[in-house]
């Protein structure tokens, strides 16, 4: 039986071999087309990574659902890198080092978000869509990465012009320590475009457990009027319980890196009065045809609806769209697809990129904890 099974498997690769050139073409065109991601799936960070990758998979459903790309389907490849640079590192030296992967997407986290654009460019493959806002996505080392989101400069750009309007002008700043270089001087530039005054700023770690009692001191005794907060769940969480009940007059707004659904269900009651900057449409607004369907395709998928997972979808969206503008089956091709986006009606914004424009959406809001009502 063994050697007849043997025989038949010979035959099998004969009988491919002989195969007309349309069979071949035919077999070919039934292959898919493999986009790969790096995030964190596992460990503290796991939140966004999962959410991100949930997104993209209904977004590449729906694609395949409207005829894929040119008949094929599109599939994901996702990779665990934990929220650590260098296991991002390494997993974008095996997606890259795999010839079918034509497109990465769906990153998480600064560190590793900015570690897999930098090797993006350098392995000249597109990196569309990164859940950070981070400046360097937006610059020159990124040049071949595609954001679907605003970012960390238009969220602070808009808290401060919101409050401003209101005549606050003593800003705090709750920022993850690693990128302090980065983020405090984004802050204050923006604080001086619009007369505002960075009184306070307190760090925190990024894989920490919470908030430490140093920190909470040294935003009590500075006595901001607006605290912006840009950090992960756990410290944020912890601010929130900790520092929040002694000054419940303080706005306090959260920049959109956080798994907001699991921080309001975390807080419960001590939530009320948390406002929050969003990169995408509230999901309870299905006037806009992207929410209707992602709300439909996660049902059917049973997975979290969330402002990330909606990013996720976002995102997938836009990668498809690349794809189908892409003039042949190369990673080359598929930069110059994704350039040629030049506006895919989302309902509430149109995504656009060109050769010289790779920021798609600039959508910002801005939307506040109620103690009755969720998000409003």
């Amino acid at each position: 039986m063994k050697r007849r099974h043997l025989l038949a498997q010979g035959l099998g690769i004969a009988a491919a071999t002989l195969a007309s050139p349309a069979a071949i073409r035919t077999a070919l065109a039934a292959a898919p087309i493999v986009v790969g991601q790096s995030a964190a799936l596992t460990g503290p960070q796991a939140g966004f990574g999962t959410a991100m990758r949930d997104g993209i998979l209904a977004a590449l459903l729906h694609a395949n659902r409207n005829g894929g790309i040119d008949g094929r389907n599109l599939q994901l490849m996702s990779l665990d890198d934990q929220g650590d640079k260098a296991k991002t590192e390494a997993n974008v030296e095996l997606l890259t080092g795999n010839p079918k992967v034509l497109a990465l997407t769906g990153f998480t986290t600064r560190p590793c978000s900015e570690a897999g654009a930098v090797l993006a460019a350098k392995e000249g493959i597109a990196l569309v869509g990164a859940f950070s806002g981070t400046p360097l996505l937006y610059g020159d080392k990124a040049a071949t990465t595609f954001t679907t989101r605003a970012s960390y400069e238009r969220e602070m750009d808009a808290i401060v012009q919101h409050y401003r309007l209101l005549g606050l002008t003593r800003f705090g700043f709750l920022h993850l320590e690693d990128a302090r270089a980065t983020n405090v001087p984004l802050l204050e530039k923006i604080l001086a475009k619009h007369g505002g005054q960075l009184t306070v700023t307190a760090g925190v770690d990024r894989k920490g457990p919470g908030l430490n009692a140093a920190a909470i001191k040294t935003l009590e005794r500075n006595q901001p009027e607006v605290l912006i907060a840009l950090a992960n769940n756990a410290p944020l969480t912890s601010l929130m319980r900790e520092y929040a009940p002694r000054t419940l007059v303080l706005p306090k707004v959260v920049i959109s890196f956080v798994d907001r659904e699991k921080m309001l269900a975390d807080l419960g009651k001590d939530a009320a009065g948390v406002g929050f900057s969003v990169v995408v449409p509230e999901y309870t607004r299905e006037k806009y045809w992207v929410v209707r369907e992602f709300v439909a395709l996660a049902k059917e998928m049973k997975v979290a609806v969330t402002p990330v997972s909606l990013e996720g979808f976002i995102t997938g969206l836009a990668l498809a769209e690349g794809m189908r503008n892409a003039r042949s089956e190369t990673r080359a091709s598929i930069i110059e697809g994704m350039g040629r986006v030049g506006g895919l009606d989302l309902g509430y914004t149109n995504m656009r990129f060109s050769r010289s424009e790779r920021t798609g959406s600039r959508f910002v809001d801005l939307s506040l904890a109620s103690r009755t009502a969720g998000i409003v």
